[in-house]
């Protein structure tokens, strides 16, 4: 193979990579503004708040359908990377935190997809567990948008700066704390509108 070839070969192997980076990069920003729609729409399901507009199957079918649509782009950025040719980045780096030579940034959103993973599968556990504690288990759907929030942090030179695609994985951090922070408050006037969780 003479330098030449060899020159060649990288350049295409950095331009395939450099394909596979976006698609992975589209796709981890897919999955964290579709967590996000799922996270609120959750809460609309359980809440009520919007049970005047909008009857509360077709909210609980949105949200089955975001979450389904979630773990599905999540997935795909997860595989993505293993399809790099200048870079080793196997599945057991992808799916398995700490291992393979993955670090914390690639961790934080391992971590995020398998909590997903979880709430979504207990939804079919739910009789056997009882609904209080298979409520207690969904819970877990904040601690895997919080550590898609820091894996998007970590890995993301715009949601460091809050520049571009940064100012909308902000704002909708913002917008599912706001959400979270009023159903935590007592039903009032300004939440008035809540109910008690009903099941599912």
């Amino acid at each position: 193979m003479t330098a030449t070839t060899a020159a060649a070969d990288a350049d295409t192997a950095a331009a395939h990579d450099a394909g596979v980076l976006d698609l992975a990069t589209s796709a981890g920003y897919l999955t964290y503004g579709l967590m996000a729609l799922t996270v609120c729409f959750g809460m609309l399901t359980t809440t009520g708040w919007a049970r005047h507009a909008v009857k509360r199957q077709t909210l609980y079918g949105a949200h089955m359908m975001l979450a389904i649509m979630t773990l599905t782009s999540g997935v795909l950025h997860g595989l993505s990377f293993t399809f790099q040719q200048t870079e080793t980045f196997t599945y057991l780096t992808a799916f398995v935190p700490f291992l393979g030579g993955g670090g914390m940034d690639v961790a934080l959103g391992t971590m995020a997809l398998e909590l997903g993973i979880v709430v979504a599968v207990s939804v079919w556990a739910q009789r056997l567990l009882g609904y209080r504690r298979w409520h207690m288990l969904h819970y877990a759907a904040y601690a895997a948008f919080g550590l898609a929030l820091a894996h998007a942090f970590v890995m993301s030179q715009d949601v460091q700066a809050f520049a571009g695609i940064g100012v909308l994985v902000v704002g909708a951090a913002g917008a599912v704390g706001l959400m979270f922070l009023l159903r935590l408050l007592p039903a009032t006037r300004a939440v008035g509108t809540r109910i008690a969780p009903q099941e599912v």
